[in-house]
């Protein structure tokens, strides 16, 4: 009973792991690190300054989180926006959408690039602009409209000044005044710089259990494909594949679970990652392969820092190490690599040679049953799942995407 209690107390707070992975999602691009970060802290004082309620206020800490969630691998430019809702706002939204406790964040994100249009913007069809959008959308021209290398006072006015050209096209007039009154304070500017966003800010913060969390671990596989664009399935593939595994392997349906969160979630340090050398249509170099190595190690810090659930943890984070002790980047072997990891790194590698990649087409299944028959032999991977992929293979073909 002790034991069972002790599992139960185990959740994860959104905002906590949001706030982890937004650190990576905000990294591909040097001048957009910390941009997700800033936002949530000029939205919240925004936010603060208008009296929101408390579930409001957090719900736009989320949103600014995401908010650029599918912005792919450039960077975006308010200004050249025409559309009524953006694209990358759509795609961010959308990505959350059948995550009801991220239903609110979705709306949010979805309208936070919406003109304000001397009140034509207060709807759109028939659905009233969220308030937290108008923020959103004020908080990101603010913190798109200085150079980040300058002392933030002395980038003050330019900012306000910006801003006022802008005026009732673009934003909201209450969230304008607010910004106004709070940008005569120091404290303002200061603020926007410091990481003290924290699920304890927040009474209201939503721990998910098992279950649930395995519905944000999906969404959050979404966006990690996306950013990557090496294939747009990889995620969900490694995570099905391995799930098909486990299950023929005798796991129970809990095991199951959490093997499918740790497929999902294997590659969530690469968003971290550069663009530029994810997406090289030509053989790598040995620095730039020596530099896709952190992932797996990002994807272990993000997790840790988040993720109550250590088996969660080091099933997603070992997904290269190798039985024979050449994998990285813990440099693993044997019994000290779990079964469970096993199982996520043969799925890894079976769907990623399967796939398209920037510099290669994917290749037959024939020739990677193949590959991973030599892997088995030379002790790279476990003899014992691979025979299973290997007698199992037409079934598997179903829970595969390409």
């Amino acid at each position: 009973m002790l034991k069972l209690a002790e599992k139960m107390e185990k959740t994860v707070s959104v905002l906590g792991f949001l706030l982890a992975f937004s650190e990576h999602l905000d990294s591909q691009l040097p001048e957009n690190r910390r941009h997700s970060s800033r936002v949530a802290n000029i939205s919240l004082a925004i936010a603060n300054y208008l009296n929101l309620s408390e579930k409001s206020k957090y719900d736009l800490a989320i949103s600014a989180l995401l908010h650029d969630a599918g912005n792919g691998n450039k960077n975006h430019n308010n200004n050249n926006n025409h559309k009524e809702i953006s694209d990358h706002a759509l795609k961010s939204s959308l990505f959350l959408s059948d995550i009801p406790f991220l239903e609110r964040a979705s709306t949010i994100i979805k309208y936070h690039h919406f003109p304000w249009n001397l009140g034509k913007g207060e709807f759109y069809q028939d659905e009233k602009i969220p308030i937290e959008s108008q923020i959103l959308n004020l908080a990101e021209h603010i913190d798109e409209s200085y150079d980040k290398s300058k002392y933030i006072l002395k980038e003050k006015n330019k900012i306000i000044k910006k801003i006022k050209e802008k005026g009732e096209k673009i934003f909201n007039p209450d969230v304008l005044n607010a910004f106004y009154d709070l940008s005569q304070k120091e404290s303002f500017w200061f603020e926007i710089n410091y990481d003290d966003i924290t699920p304890q800010n927040f009474s209201c913060d939503i721990k998910l259990d098992i279950d649930s969390f395995l519905l944000l671990s999906k969404a959050i596989a979404r966006i990690v494909d996306y950013r990557s664009k090496i294939q747009v399935r990889h995620s969900r593939n490694v995570a099905n594949i391995a799930s098909f595994l486990a299950g023929n392997l005798g796991f129970n349906d809990e095991k199951i679970k959490r093997i499918r969160i740790s497929g999902y979630l294997h590659d969530i340090g690469k968003v971290a990652l550069s663009s530029e050398i994810l997406l090289k249509d030509d053989k790598l170099t040995r620095r730039e392969i020596e530099y896709i190595k952190v992932h797996p190690f990002k994807t272990f810090v993000t997790l840790k820092k988040s993720v109550p659930f250590e088996d969660i943890i080091i099933w997603s984070s070992y997904h290269h190490e190798k039985l024979n002790g050449k994998g990285y980047p813990f440099r693993l072997k044997g019994n000290e690599i779990p079964t469970e990891a096993r199982v996520v790194a043969i799925a890894d590698i079976y769907s990623a040679l399967l796939e398209d990649r920037p510099y290669r087409k994917g290749i037959s299944e024939a020739r990677a049953i193949n590959y991973m028959r030599k892997l088995a032999r030379e002790g790279y991977i476990d003899k014992e799942i691979f025979g299973v992929l290997y007698e199992n293979r037409e079934e598997l073909k179903s829970v595969i995407r390409l």
